[in-house]
Parts: C-alpha cells; structure tokens; sequence
C-alpha cells in the first residue's frame, strides 16, 4: 500500500511479553525479474527503509553459482569467482534473457501500448536493473553489480542492520569444469555435477569465492553458505569414495549421520556437505576472523532437513545453522530444530511467498503468524523471512515482522486483518471485507494458484478450481461494496489495486484455457512421427478459442496496479511469457495447420 501503516504496532491491547528474536530479517531473493535482480538503487533505498520501519536487523542475499540442469549456466555477478584466470560469464536476468522460462523480447515489442509503463534505460531497450542492461561486457556486469551490492551494505549498516553474502558450495560455474587437473574434481550427478571438496581446483574455486566476497564487501557482517538444492541428486557415493581422502573424511564422519531416515545416499551428502561447510569455515577464520558464518538449504527430506542433526554434531558451535521451511513454507520448521537449539544459534525462514505462484496473491497471515510463533517456542533465536515481491506481499511481511518483535501476542488473523483493513481500506472494510479476506487466508484455497516462474508458462498457469472462482468473486463483491462507503482517495486507491489483483487473476484463468486448445494441436503436431490429421471442427475451435481470449484487457488490468518495481517485473514477465506463446500459437495455427492440407 502507498501508505505502510501496521496498525498492530499500536495496538493497546497487544502486550510485548516475550523478548524479540535477536535475528529479524529477511531474504529478498535474485532470480526473477518481480524480484532484487530488477531491482535499481532507489528500490533499494526504499526497501530498506521499509525494513528498518518495520524492525528487521538482518538481511542476506543468495548468489546462484551454477549448477544441474536449467540452472547449468545461472551465474549471478554479485560474487565474482575468478580463479585461475578463468571469468564466468554472469549477469542478473533481463527481459533480453531466456533463462527461468522467460521468451526474450525488447520493451518496444510490448503490445497494446503496454511499453509506456517501462522506462528504457539509456536506449537498451530492455527491462531489467540498470546494472544488468548497461553494461557492454561481462567484467562490467560484474563491476555494476557488485558496485551496486556494495551501496546496498553501507545503507543497511547505515539503518543497524547486518547483511549476509551467500552462495552454494560444491557448485561452480560451467566454465570450470574444463580445467580440472584431475579426473575426480567433481563427480557426475542427475544432470549436474558435484564437486569433490578434497580437490585442489575444486578447493581453490571455493576459497576465491571467498576471497571476492571479503574483498569487495568491506566489513560484511556474515558469509552464508546455502547447500545447492538440486546438486546431489543421482550422485554414486560408491564412485566418489574412490576417491582416497574422501573415503577417510568419511570413515571418520559417518557416524554422525547414523539417523531415521538417512539412506547411503544421503549419509554421503551429509559428510560431503561437512567437508565442504568445515574447510569454508576454516578458511574464513584465517583470512576474516570477524565475518560470522551461518548455513541454509531447502527444506524437504530429500535435501538438506535430515542432515542438520549429524551436522550439529560434526561442526563449530560458533556455525548458525538455518532452513527454508518445507514444501515452500507450506509447513513450518522441524521439530528436531528444538534440539539443536540447546547447541548453536537457529534460524527458522517461514516463505513470505511462494515461487510457484509469483502472478497472483498469496495470503499467508495465518501461517506465518503460527509459524513465528513456533519458532519462538522453539527458541530459536531468529526468523528470516525469503520472498521476491514487495507490494503483493505487505499483508504477510507485516505479519512475520510484528511476530517477530512481539511472538507473545495474542491478535489472532482476524484481528490482524480487522486493523490493516481498517488503516489501508476504510472503516466499513474493516467490518465486512475483513472476514472474506481472513477466511480465504486461513484456508488457503486461494495460496497456490499457479504461476510457476522457475519454469516455462504453460497453459496450466492460472487455472482456477470453482471454489477458487468463487472466492475471487466473492471478494470483489466485498471491495465493490467498499468503495461505496466513503473510503479516503488513499483507501479507495488501495481497494482498485486490490480488485485489479482478483480480476487479473479471473482474466488469466480465462486466457489459459482459451489458449489450450490450439497449445494441444501444436502439441500433436510437433510430437507425432507423421503429418497429423486433425479434423476442421477441432481446428475451427481452437482458431475461434485463441482469437476470443482477453488477453489484451488480461494485461491492462494488471498493469492498471503496477505501484512497484516488482509488479513492472511481473507485468514484463506476463508480456514476455503469455503474449509471447500467443503470438507463437497464432503464427503456428496460420502457418502450420491452415495453410496446410491436414485438415479432413
């Protein structure tokens, strides 16, 4: 909302009974463009002004390095991994770029006059950070980006908050797997490659991150190593203990991983992981005595939830460890987190959103709500909260900052959407539109409409059951309702952006399905060994299908609330992915199928 006012704060009947976190922070995550990597130095700024209002003392970035599968060539520029004279090719994602699924295409090329919502950055023609699309050379995408991280570490000091640069062990970027001196400096993975700490190309890769960290983030206050989500997985540990120093470490460590639950498989990636996390460590004592050291990953069985119990008892107490919550926050921290509380510091990061759904809102007061407080009773000593967004999510961000400066309160999500109604949508809001909200927040039926912007749009995007259409209805029968009882020019403001989400929502549900007909024939067609028959009924339907969608009203309603960089990210992401395949199904249907002697 244009105006952040989290009434909670002031709440007389709210009571501070228990001591915040002593970590309050969050994790604004670079991948997409509705994320950082779009992100300029004003939204910056204006971020972490918000942070500092809202009591966060923390917060850290993730830097992809690489890694299996789509993620083979995402190298991001703010840790410059130089080794061996070797410069990977870096640079935040643009919508020049194909990676994540995005379809490339310059601003002058958005349709229906949609490009005078972008402003083109000294002529380049692209959406994306000005570090991203004026840069002419990789050495600079690298300098502007790190030269803009580096203003982002003094205005966070400058607001007492502490800041983490983090990235994934074990992966490095493609270019290094050709230089390797020996046969085993990484092992093969399902569709990745892992590589062996006891190597000393892979070692000397890992202390140069280091190093650029150290040296291009003066007085950075944490190094945050994140295990690679995907990197293990089809690793042979009976291959890579050939190896002759990884089979000792692990002789010597496998016993801290003698738990429910861990296979061989994982047994291996646990001590892997130790070596990895033990010898970063070490090297950071050495050369950076000062910077803090904390771990995360990802939060399923699969990955890193099963391992955190051997590791406790293999690494320096000094090591904070921490988690993404499960299945995209969908649960909240382990149990066992508990327990290795009584031995080191432990972060809980509760999803203030989830990636899978990146397009529409995602009401979660609820969850986080139980989900801090959790963690309080825990007694873990800090929350971290992850998200892309800045303005979709202000509802949640509020939520996960008020608990974590006050876990003890007892303002249910009722009473948490009563008092931001009231403040950002007016009295009468506060009365009749609250409870829709509330009830749609606690269960969840609109939380995971899909938008999944790690991979390619899909027609499956969008969809909506009848309840959800029903919901999406139902609410915008309530902000209808609002706007008609005198809210101030700001909450009225306020109601049309959040009617502009439901009826986006509505619209992308009609557009999906409208596309899928001729999507299914271009399917038959490409997939088939043969020229394909189709009859002309099913040809005329899905020529009649794709011409009516409103995908044209579908963008200018989302467009219509774009109120920050995120939502011109999402809004360019739109254009690129759903207009893009459009205009491929259209050209496709002319080209391919009508001009064409397939029809009986």
């Amino acid at each position: 909302m244009k105006k952040v006012v989290f009434v909670l704060l002031v709440l007389v009947s709210t009571q501070i009974k228990a001591q915040s976190f002593q970590i309050r922070g969050v994790l604004p995550w670079h991948n997409f463009l509705s994320g950082p990597s779009a992100w300029n130095e004003d939204d910056y700024t204006k971020y972490l002004d918000d942070c500092q209002k809202n009591g966060i003392n923390f917060i850290a970035f993730h830097n992809y390095t690489g890694g299996g599968e789509r993620y083979l060539n995402y190298v991001e520029p703010m840790i410059k991994i130089q080794y061996k004279n070797v410069l990977p090719e870096a640079g935040f994602d643009h919508s020049g770029m194909a990676r994540w699924g995005y379809l490339p295409m310059k601003i002058k090329d958005f349709p229906f006059g949609l490009e005078k919502h972008f402003l083109s950055t000294r002529g380049v023609g692209y959406f994306g950070a000005d570090c991203a699309v004026t840069a002419k050379t990789n050495e600079e995408r690298y300098e502007k980006a790190q030269s803009l991280m580096q203003k982002v570490l003094l205005m966070a000091h400058q607001r007492n908050m502490q800041m983490a640069m983090g990235f994934e062990f074990g992966v490095a970027p493609p270019e290094y797997a050709s230089i390797r001196t020996n046969s085993d400096m990484y092992w093969k993975g399902d569709g990745s490659l892992v590589y062996n700490p006891f190597d000393p190309d892979a070692t000397g890769i890992l202390y140069a991150t280091i190093d650029n960290i150290i040296e291009t983030y003066k007085g950075i206050d944490w190094i945050y190593l994140w295990l690679n989500e995907h990197c293990m997985f089809g690793v042979n540990p009976e291959i890579a203990l050939k190896n002759r120093y990884m089979q000792q470490f692990y002789s010597e460590n496998e016993k801290f991983y003698d738990l429910e639950g861990v296979n061989e498989s994982l047994k291996f990636l646990g001590v892997w992981s130790q070596a990895y996390i033990q010898k970063a460590y070490d090297y950071v004592r050495l050369k950076a005595p000062e910077i803090k050291i904390a771990i995360g990953g990802w939060g399923s069985e699969s990955q890193m939830a099963l391992l955190l119990r051997g590791l406790d008892k293999a690494l320096p107490q000094d090591i904070t460890f921490s988690m993404l919550n499960p299945d995209q926050g969908k649960f909240g921290h382990p149990a066992f987190f508990s327990e290795i509380a009584k031995n080191r510091d432990v972060w809980a990061i509760p999803w203030l959103e989830s990636d899978a759904s990146l397009w529409h809102l995602q009401p979660r007061v609820d969850d986080l709500r139980s989900q801090v407080k959790k963690a309080s009773a825990d007694k873990l000593n800090g929350v971290i909260g992850i998200h892309w967004r800045t303005e979709e999510i202000r509802e949640n961000f509020e939520t996960f900052m008020f608990f974590a400066q006050n876990p003890d309160s007892t303002n249910s999500t009722s009473d948490i959407y009563k008092d931001y109604c009231a403040v950002n949508f007016g009295n009468y809001a506060a009365e009749y539109l609250s409870p829709v909200l509330a009830k749609y927040d606690v269960n969840g039926v609109l939380k995971q409409v899909a938008s999944e912007e790690y991979y390619a749009y899909t027609p499956a995007w969008g969809k909506l059951s009848q309840v959800q259409l029903n919901a999406c209805n139902e609410i915008i029968l309530a902000i209808d309702l609002c706007t008609e009882n005198k809210p101030n020019d700001e909450q009225l403001q306020n109601l049309e952006w959040l009617k502009a989400n439901y009826e986006f929502t509505l619209l992308f549900d009609k557009v999906s399905r409208g596309l899928e007909p001729a999507w299914n024939l271009r399917d038959r067609y490409l997939i088939a060994m043969e020229p394909t028959v189709i009859s002309a009924d099913e040809l005329i339907k899905a020529k009649e299908s794709l011409k009516n969608i409103p995908i044209r009203q579908m963008m200018e309603v989302f467009a219509s609330k774009v109120r920050s960089r995120g939502e011109l990210g999402e809004l360019s992401s739109i254009i690129q992915r759903v207009w893009g395949e459009y205009q491929l199904l259209d050209k496709f249907m002319k080209t391919h199928l009508l001009n064409s002697n397939l029809t009986k």
